[in-house]
């Protein structure tokens, strides 16, 4: 491991955990129990999470998002044949921060600063990603960009690429739950107001609204054409900027093959 390379800014906080090397389990640095990735009592600073190791009380040591604008990506096939994998190679051209290798040698570890529109989420496809609730077995072994920047387009091209589908299946249901809704004005002055207001939609978060407002018209009946229109409608009015046509067909296509 290569400890020295792991940021500063992450050694002087107090967000640290150890581990053994045949368990992912996150254990505490002071005492031997175990750490929780919710529970700041159960963390220590990196001082005692490095001497831990240094002594062989532990393995290794993790750092934990706590959801301080620091977004965390792994990606578990980080290479192929020795060489980066194209699925690596693209997020990390993408980011362009800090980048270290996993325990395990063949996953990659991205470390960048930015919003993220949800907790964290795993694509069930080799990438996951995090902003909380969830730590990171950290090396030290630099890949590439030794350094945490801020990179909000980077995490947006990751989340629309990669966890278009972040909105999570509701219980009993296979269609998207409900994360953005549309604003539905009473009548005023005896007129009624046929289309509802858009809120604002940021650019972090076009699929994962404008898949929720599909589901919710999915579930009351609408056709996929009425769905498309009025996806397209919000589209141009709530994005900033908007997704392209595709995408939202995409998005349409995604949503609509669920049965009501």
């Amino acid at each position: 491991m290569s400890y020295v390379n792991i940021p500063a800014e992450l050694r002087q906080e107090k967000a640290w955990v150890n581990v053994w090397n045949n368990s992912k389990i996150p254990m505490q640095s002071t005492v031997r129990k175990a750490a929780s990735s919710t529970l700041p009592d159960t963390w220590s600073d990196y001082i005692d999470a490095e001497k831990n190791v240094q002594h062989g009380y532990y393995d290794g040591l993790g750092y934990v998002f706590h959801d301080t604008g620091l977004v965390g990506i792994d990606i578990d096939a980080g290479f192929d044949d020795g060489f980066l994998s194209p699925l690596a190679a693209d997020i990390i051209s993408h980011c362009e921060s800090y980048t270290e290798k996993s325990r395990s040698g063949r996953g990659v570890h991205i470390l960048v600063r930015g919003s993220l529109p949800f907790k964290g989420k795993n694509n069930r496809n080799g990438v996951e990603i995090y902003k909380s609730s969830r730590y990171f077995i950290m090396t030290g072994n630099v890949l590439i960009f030794p350094e945490i920047i801020e990179n909000q387009a980077g995490i947006d091209y990751v989340v629309e690429k990669y966890f278009h589908d972040a909105p999570k299946e509701s219980s009993g249901s296979s269609a998207p739950q409900r994360i953005y809704s549309p604003i539905y004005h009473k009548p005023e002055n005896g007129k009624l107001t046929l289309k509802p207001e858009y809120p604002p939609i940021t650019s972090g978060s076009r699929n994962l609204s404008l898949t929720s407002l599909a589901g919710q018209l999915h579930n009351q009946g609408y056709s996929k054409a009425d769905i498309f229109k009025e996806l397209l409608y919000a589209n141009s009015v709530a994005c900033k900027p908007p997704l392209d046509r595709s995408e939202v067909e995409l998005i349409v296509n995604s949503v609509t093959r669920y049965r009501r």
